[in-house]
């Protein structure tokens, strides 16, 4: 016959587990994540009586599993790192890591991800301009452009519009993008950990 551990025992196995998943944070900020939940774990399932099986059950299915709890805790912990440091690679970092809990996190990283790429671009082709001439803004025909940053050989068809102008213009394009893509993300990153729910 089965034995069927005790409601202090299941609690005990689900924070242990969320111990472990909360490995990546230094050992103090863990221990007091571990504690919160177990304190919300005995006002919820006590209900200033004893815990029974049923009502320890109950409050474990409302947290979840450990793992995506603790990934929770992770995201959030980067995300409020990206909000200090504010650096760009800090907060594409915290946005891909909300990116794989939710979709409104995944709709974040991609913008991001698509304006920090516009934006590198643009410097990338401001500061390769001096060492490779084809390296431009290009009119391929009447409606067709293309931003050639000099990875092939082959000459880009048609005629440059920028020439030289590229250098001031990608520095001042790339700067601002990645700025505005930067104060976007912080943005978003704001309002989603002023509405993330906690335990206290």
């Amino acid at each position: 016959m089965p034995i069927i551990p005790s409601p202090q025992t299941r609690m005990d196995q689900y924070l242990a587990e969320l111990r472990a998943n909360l490995r990546s944070l230094p050992l103090e900020q863990a221990t007091d994540i571990v504690e919160e939940i177990r304190s919300h774990i005995h006002d919820t399932a006590g209900g200033g009586g004893e815990m029974t099986e049923a009502s320890v059950n109950l409050a474990l299915n409302r947290l979840g599993p450990p793992s995506a709890l603790a990934a929770s805790y992770v995201t959030d912990n980067l995300l409020a790192h990206a909000q200090s440091n504010r650096m760009p690679w800090t907060v594409l970092h915290g946005v891909f890591h909300w990116a794989t809990l939710s979709v409104k996190g995944f709709l974040v990283f991609f913008v991001c991800s698509i304006g920090y790429a516009f934006g590198a671009s643009f410097f990338i082709a401001a500061l390769a301009k001096p060492f490779n001439p084809k390296v431009g803004l290009w009119l391929i025909d009447q409606d067709t452009y293309s931003l050639a940053l000099g990875m092939t050989d082959a000459i880009p068809r048609g005629h440059e519009l920028l020439g030289w102008k590229l250098i001031p213009l990608g520095l001042a394009l790339g700067g601002g993008t990645i700025m505005l893509t930067t104060h976007f993300g912080l943005w978003c990153i704001r309002r989603f950990r002023q509405t993330r729910p906690t335990m206290r």
